[in-house]
């Protein structure tokens, strides 16, 4: 395994917890203050009485190089080694877990020891002080950042674990290939994102708000968060919206150098992600959906925008972001129903390209609706990991990216005739019955049982009300596929082998809705 450094203040478990983590992970353990002490044949405090504070800190930085140069496994540094701006460096490049613990219960474990040099006179005064110095030098190197305030070690262990479990996909945009961070606990690895921004945006809903204050104190000093709430779900998605994002950037002097960060669902990074795009001509945004249908969906892929009368996100830019962190602990809360219109998304991507996504689902609906499931990870890091594909290969929508809007075509029309009301995901899955259908009319893979199977075993939606074809047809005539008056859909030849046809007659369109609609 790889290097994992743990830091905090005195009484924060760093060696217990330590000692634990690494046996957890099938590991060994180094800690540095054990080095120091064994290379100089004394005890850190005999190393203060003997040498001073001074002497020791050279003696540390020697420590902390030479271990994270040779140590696979887990490392715990004494607590001031983040002091020194050679060691900051080194842990830039390794998984940093801060582990933090309240005041009054620090006291209680540091009286235990004695021989700590420095707490030995006024210790909770001194301890305050050392906590307060250094908590902004722990933020900056962490990636992980965990409270052992009155909790156990087994539990703490198994958290850091799970934390440290992140799957990492990346999107090889042409320009500025990104990260997306799939795991529990990823939002804490925005720091890493921030580049050279002095001050940050968060845009959120009312329901986001407390992770959005959440993200901003995790901003280092000298960075300065600004957090802007949005109107819910699609009512956020208007130029109107966006406008007032702008005019909030304007008063707060936003630059080039400063960055947006979107925390919510897909329609507040679509918001997000068009607002950066259009502020200076784009400046910097990273996403943080708090949606399983953000995260498989909308955060990923470069594509921004907002709804307009005319139809859904016909106004946008292409703004890739800097990095997506899909924080797995977000989905926790969400109701079945909502983690369920997301799976409609990941469906799709098991129809096009991963029949795998599909046997999951099969052989474990339950799991793949639980939130802490490792199913439920396995295939969103599957989803991402098929869009990440796509993209790579077509950035800017020129080709094969259209296959992303296999059962689209209809779900759009459903959701502008249903004026937003209905979930995207819901749409989604009636569009995906729809298409097979049409697949299956038009002489292709017919796919229309095993679609409604899987989709109706997470109780997604399989058909749609008769009697609303003619208004159906006029809006998919406006459909983003279609090149002039020529309508465009995705069918699958195949089980993953889409294609982007433009034969498809009217007559066999009606035919697929009067099935969909029996």
């Amino acid at each position: 395994m790889s290097l994992v450094v743990v830091v905090g203040p005195p009484g924060s478990g760093k060696t217990t917890i330590g000692r634990a983590l690494a046996e957890a992970l099938g590991a060994t353990f180094r800690d540095t203050d054990a080095d120091i002490a064994d290379a100089a044949g004394k005890s850190i405090p005999d190393i203060f009485v003997d040498e001073g504070e001074e002497h020791f800190r050279a003696l540390e930085r020697e420590a902390v190089r030479r271990a994270v140069a040779e140590h696979e496994g887990v490392l715990a540094l004494g607590g001031g080694a983040v002091m020194a701006d050679d060691t900051r460096k080194l842990l830039a490049a390794v998984t940093v877990v801060h582990l933090t613990v309240d005041l009054g219960e620090a006291v209680k474990r540091t009286e235990l020891d004695r021989g700590r040099p420095l707490l030995q006179v006024n210790p909770r005064a001194q301890l305050r002080r050392l906590m307060d110095e250094r908590l902004p030098l722990y933020r900056e190197v962490a990636d992980i950042e965990i409270d052992t305030t009155a909790r156990e070690v087994d539990e703490l262990t198994a958290e850091i674990k799970a934390r440290l479990a992140v799957r990492t996909v990346v999107v090889n945009d042409a320009d500025a290939p990104y990260d997306v961070l799939i795991g529990r606990g990823t939002v804490e690895r925005l720091p890493a994102y921030l580049g050279r921004a002095a001050r940050v945006a968060v845009l959120h809903t009312a329901n986001t708000a407390a992770l959005a204050e959440r993200v901003g104190s995790l901003l280092p000093d000298g960075v300065e968060p600004t957090l802007m709430e949005l109107p819910d779900a699609e009512d956020g998605k208007t130029v109107a919206v966006a406008e007032q994002v702008w005019d909030a950037l304007g008063a707060e002097g936003f630059t080039r150098t400063d960055l947006v960060v979107g925390v919510g669902g897909g329609a507040v990074t679509d918001l997000a992600g068009f607002a950066a795009a259009c502020w200076l001509r784009g400046i910097g945004v990273v996403h943080v959906p708090t949606s399983l249908l953000g995260a498989v969906d909308a955060a990923v892929g470069g594509k921004t925008g907002v709804n307009t009368a005319a139809g859904k996100n016909l106004v946008g830019a292409f703004h890739p972001p800097r990095a997506v962190l899909v924080d797995l602990d977000a989905f926790v809360s969400l109701p079945v129903r909502d983690l369920a219109a997301g799976l409609a998304e990941v469906v799709k991507a098991g129809f096009i390209a991963d029949p795998v996504i599909l046997d999951l689902v099969e052989a474990d609906p339950e799991a793949a609706l639980d939130a802490q499931s490792p199913v439920l990870a396995e295939l969103v890091e599957r989803a991402i990991a098929m869009k990440a594909a796509v993209v790579a290969a077509d950035l800017k929508e020129g080709g094969l990216r259209a296959i992303l809007n296999y059962g689209h075509t209809f779900a759009h029309a459903v959701e502008k005739l249903e004026r937003f009301t209905w979930r995207h995901g819901d749409a989604v899955a009636v569009g995906m019955v729809y298409a097979a259908h049409l697949g299956a009319i038009t002489g292709r893979a017919d796919l229309v049982a095993r679609t409604e199977a899987v989709l109706e075993s997470l109780g997604l939606p399989t058909s749609y009300e008769a009697g609303r074809w003619d208004d159906l047809l006029a809006t998919m005539k406006i459909d983003k596929k279609n090149t002039g008056a020529t309508q465009r859909f995705v069918l699958l030849d195949e089980l993953a082998r889409p294609v982007l046809v433009d034969d498809v007659t009217i007559e066999q369109q009606r035919e697929a809705y009067e099935r969909l609609t029996a």
